[in-house]
């Protein structure tokens, strides 16, 4: 346990301090954008890998049972966030977080014009499912610690975007996903929106197949 929470520890400060510190703004600064958010990913997934072992050789304490009903519904969450994930992670998005530097394309703003904070819609909704199907203590804390980390990130990017841009910028980006579900899916859909949307259904389906054999454990298994 104490390996699990040292992990979990880690890496929500590896995912804090650089922002808080300005040492984030430093890296882009000094080694440019795309150096900086290849070696901040690889650093994060690295880290996450060691925190899935930990979880996994953590000890087992039941709270709540994994019906099929659940599994279902993680599964549904899933595939929404890997399409926001696949529909997200080439967009610039000047009111929240992302991969890509730059300003929003108002022109052809895809996925934001229906969700202005997608990435971490994305990491909330997956943190959320796994919650939903792993009932024990290690799941709680590890899940609902994510889950919560999520949600103060999105407040977090919020306020950062009314720090950064005059008010004038920020109420023309806001428009981006204002006005009739639509309206905004008008804006929304183009080829590029929908390739997207493609490959976010085949990360999903790599994911369902693939999870019983990296894991150990597969949603399939409950059907």
């Amino acid at each position: 346990m104490i390996s699990f929470l040292l992990a979990l520890l880690v890496f929500l400060a590896a995912h804090v301090i650089p922002r808080a510190t300005g040492a984030r703004d430093w890296g882009i600064n000094t080694f440019g954008r795309k150096a900086y958010m290849f070696a901040y990913s690889a650093m994060s997934l690295g880290l996450l890998a060691w925190l899935i072992v930990a979880a996994i050789n953590a000890p087992y304490w039941a709270l709540w049972g994994t019906t099929q009903f659940t599994v279902i519904l993680a599964m549904a969450m899933m595939l929404i966030a890997c399409i926001l994930l696949c529909a997200s992670i080439t967009r610039s998005n000047s009111l929240s977080i992302s991969f890509k530097g730059g300003k929003t394309d108002l022109q052809n703003p895809g996925i934001l014009a229906l969700v202005r904070h997608p990435i971490t819609l994305t990491f909330l909704l997956w943190s959320g499912a796994h919650l939903l199907v792993n009932g024990d203590v290690v799941g709680l804390v590890f899940f609902g610690g994510l889950l919560l980390f999520s949600i103060i990130g999105t407040k977090l990017a919020a306020r950062r975007a009314k720090g950064t841009l005059t008010d004038a910028e920020f109420y023309v980006l806001a428009q981006v996903d204002q006005g009739t579900i639509l309206a905004r899916l008008k804006r929304a859909i183009s080829l590029k929106f929908a390739a997207e949307v493609a490959v976010g259904v085949a990360l999903f389906v790599v994911l369902l197949i693939g999870h019983a054999h990296v894991l150990g454990v597969g949603p399939l298994a409950y059907f």
